[in-house]
């Protein structure tokens, strides 16, 4: 009687684990900018999305969004993997592969697209030849769409998509907002994610979201939101994103201090004008690793550990 019982209940383990690696989570709804400057070979990505930061430790074995999101090719490109993302990071290392081969953005997404789980995903890849490919799946809902676009004069080549968004705007307004404003590409970035916020961003949150931050909020539309900045002479580390980059600025529902806003699109804003203005030591930020120009991204605490071949969702 012992022995069954056990089995019984181990069997029920073994059940429970092969649903959360092989069933889609929840971890949609998420925006995000790419840019490549062909002059400097400045390569950035941002982004925000409606899903907690204890959500990427406990479902998707990683540290954050920019962990598991973020393809960085310094001078060579950029990429972003949202929607149904690859929990066992298989197409990221693709993307990351193909990129340094200099294989054509749209030739990698033809090869994403023998994933049995594409309809499910999204991607925008941009590299340092201006050229640009996006994949917004049949599977990811309503207002789901990738926009590329450029700045021919300034060598400036971007996309921005999203998925489960207030509406199509957000992705249309964030593209006009970049090209709008003037300065740094990362001051254009950061313009496109303050639009995409504007209108409404992820759909699924609000100030009423939990968790609430101690902290004053204004039209929150996600949890979760950085900005990374790599030159091109930045070194590279172990995987596609791990690099000693420039800026990395990365804000959570758990690093907001009462001092800022629970909106993490305007409290990103908060940070990178300290940074801008020379105060990237500001009291309390390196600490939350708010704030980390020259410093390594630390891999994840937690690593993937999905069976090899087997494609997880988020």
């Amino acid at each position: 009687m012992t022995r069954f019982t056990f089995g019984r209940q181990a069997r029920r383990l073994l059940v429970t684990v092969l649903l959360l690696v092989l069933s889609p989570l929840a971890l949609s709804a998420t925006w995000s900018v790419i840019a490549v400057d062909t002059r400097t070979g400045q390569v950035i990505i941002a982004s925000a999305t409606c899903v907690a930061q204890g959500r990427f430790s406990e479902g998707l074995l990683s540290k954050g969004l920019m962990d598991i999101q973020a393809i960085i090719v310094p001078g060579v490109g950029v990429a972003a993997a949202q929607a149904g993302v690859d929990r066992t990071r298989e197409n990221q290392q693709l993307i990351y592969a193909e990129l340094k081969k200099g294989t054509p953005p749209d030739r990698i997404i033809e090869m994403l697209s023998e994933d049995p789980r594409f309809d499910g995903r999204q991607f925008g890849i941009v590299d340092m030849q201006g050229r640009c490919a996006g994949h917004s799946g049949s599977g990811n809902g309503s207002a789901s769409l990738a926009v590329a676009d450029s700045i021919p004069a300034a060598g400036i080549y971007f996309s921005v998509q999203g998925n489960i968004l207030a509406s199509d705007d957000v992705v249309h307004l964030a593209v006009e907002a970049f090209k709008a404003v003037g300065g740094t590409m990362a001051d254009r970035v950061m313009a496109a994610m303050e639009a995409a916020d504007a209108e409404g961003g992820d759909r699924r949150c609000t100030c009423e979201s939990e968790p609430i931050p101690d902290a004053p909020c204004d039209g929150k539309t996600s949890h979760v939101a950085y900005l990374l900045v790599a030159n091109a002479d930045d070194p590279e580390g172990e995987s596609f994103n791990d690099g000693e980059w420039e800026l990395f600025i990365d804000v959570t529902d758990e690093n907001i201090r009462p001092d800022e806003n629970a909106n993490p699109v305007i409290t990103l804003r908060m940070r990178y004008d300290r940074w801008k203005a020379g105060d990237s030591g500001h009291r309390g930020c390196l600490a939350t690793g708010c704030l980390t120009p020259g410093l390594p991204v630390e891999r994840p605490l937690l690593q993937a550990s999905s069976p090899k071949g087997v494609p997880s969702s988020w």
